[in-house]
């Protein structure tokens, strides 16, 4: 489908990676971690370029360190998406996707849509439909009656 995963990882008891960081980026002689800097879709590919505390380095000149690092999602899925873990844009998609999370576990618990029993999709998805309009209908008056509350305090 061509969607990639943004979830926390789980280390189920794995040993520490010799060579990368927290976020599965690599990391240089010295332990400085790449720069996470452009996903490619054509060949699957993460794209790390080298840290700038590796601009003064000695490694530099002898060509140990490497400029570009490239890395393939394919190799474990479960560790890299893209775009990276730890970026900014990762971040921001995982704010969004636990924003949408927890509404789904408030409508879960709350409106009992983890307890549908319907045995044809109609009116599961009549039942789905009835929640949100709910759920959001309430929201909105919860949303203007705060304004207006916050407006009468005001004056």
């Amino acid at each position: 489908m061509g969607q990639h995963v943004n979830i926390a990882y789980n280390k189920k008891n794995e040993r520490e990676l010799v060579g990368y960081d927290e976020h599965f980026a690599p990391t240089c002689f010295r332990e400085h971690s790449y720069r996470y800097d452009s996903y490619d879709p054509k060949y699957e590919t993460l794209k790390y370029t080298r840290p700038k505390d590796c601009s003064d380095c000695p490694l530099n000149t002898e060509g140990i360190c490497q400029k570009v690092y490239k890395v393939k999602i394919t190799t474990d899925l479960r560790k890299y998406s893209a775009p990276a873990r730890g970026s900014q844009a990762w971040k921001t998609i995982a704010k969004r996707r636990s924003s949408v999370e927890r509404v789904n576990g408030y409508l879960k618990e709350f409106f009992q849509l983890n307890n549908v029993r319907y045995r044809t999709g109609k009116r599961a998805k009549a039942h789905f439909d009835l929640v949100t309009l709910i759920y959001n209908a309430s929201k909105l008056a919860a949303d203007r009656l705060g304004s207006f509350l916050k407006q009468y305090q005001i004056a």
